[in-house]
């Protein structure tokens, strides 16, 4: 029963806080020590994507973690690392570890198509 909390605990953050900017969510999903990292990485790409989306594509549980197969879809309409807003359409994946203890994401590890994105934003 815990595993299918657990990943109902994931699926609440990807759907309320990242894709319906419920950020006020945040605190009953998110263990204090770690909230304002998750809190700050949104707000990066909210800010350089501001209608990103994203879709869980895979979600695996076992035991206290989470693995979500993650694919992030939106438009380049601010600045994003020194990139200047470029208009374009962008896609990429990420896969993310978390780790639940007493109801709540306590950690998390992350794995970005990083190089994907930048080659998106600096194409000709």
């Amino acid at each position: 029963m815990r595993t299918r909390e657990n990943k109902d605990l994931v699926v609440r953050l990807i759907e309320e806080v990242w894709n319906a900017g419920a950020l006020d969510m945040l605190p009953e999903l998110w263990a204090d020590e770690s909230r304002g990292e998750a809190a700050a990485m949104r707000d990066i790409l909210i800010n350089a994507f501001p209608d990103l989306h994203v879709e869980i594509d895979d979600l695996i549980a076992e035991d206290d973690r989470v693995v979500a197969r993650l694919s992030f879809n939106g438009t380049h309409r601010g600045d994003f690392r020194g990139i200047a807003p470029t208009g374009r359409p962008v896609t990429f994946s990420a896969i993310r570890i978390y780790r639940v203890s007493r109801g709540k994401i306590v950690e998390t590890w992350a794995v970005q198509d990083a190089l994907g994105l930048l080659g998106q934003l600096k194409a000709a």
